[in-house]
């Protein structure tokens, strides 16, 4: 695959893009109808559909290419893309990433470009640091600065959380780009300070 045009763009800074769910594919494909720089990797799904009908019953492949980060596009930002992204409804935020920051983005869209191709032979699989039985902080939203552990991680971007503080123990569901994985001791409750 041509990675050239995964590159420093002056005046632009590559940016993970988070949208709304099943909404990548729409986001990249506006986006580059206009000219702007985007970068959505996707991956080769093989979906098997069973169907019975007339007393037979027969399955059948569709080869499908889904986004390979759900929820996740990466897009050359200026200022005049910022501004049309922030008024997009099916954008949910823009990560900004420092300088420093963009420049490791750069060589590991480089890498996923790679991971894409070898996609297209080999079934791949991605998982996030969010695994099941990983402590997490919520760095965002209602319960910013509490922790809990991970019950499970679902394709939607949401995870299941347990909270356990005041011997009782809840179940909450959580966007899981919200989510920062703890390595601190397996301990759950209120944490006072989160950066």
């Amino acid at each position: 695959m041509d990675d050239g045009f995964i590159h420093k763009i002056e005046g632009g800074v590559w940016s993970p893009v988070f949208t709304l769910p099943r909404n990548e594919k729409k986001v990249f494909s506006r986006l580059t109808q206009q000219g702007i720089p985007a970068y959505l990797p996707l991956k080769r799904h093989v979906n098997v559909q069973s169907v019975a009908g007339n007393g037979k019953s027969y399955s059948y492949k569709r080869v499908l290419h889904v986004p390979m980060f759900t929820n996740y596009l990466f897009v050359n930002v200026t200022p005049e893309v910022l501004s049309e992204l922030n008024w997009d409804r099916s954008v949910v935020r823009v990560l900004k990433p420092t300088e420093q920051q963009e420049s490791v983005l750069i060589e590991e869209l480089k890498v996923i470009r790679e991971l894409e191709s070898f996609s297209e032979d080999e079934e791949i699989d991605v998982t996030f640091g969010l695994k099941i039985g990983k402590r997490v902080v919520f760095t965002e939203g209602l319960f910013r600065g509490w922790s809990g552990v991970i019950l499970s991680v679902e394709p939607t971007g949401m995870v299941y959380i347990n909270i356990t503080s005041v011997a009782a123990s809840v179940e909450v569901k959580y966007p899981a780009a919200w989510c920062l994985v703890s390595d601190g001791p397996a301990s759950v409750g209120r944490v006072e300070t989160v950066r």
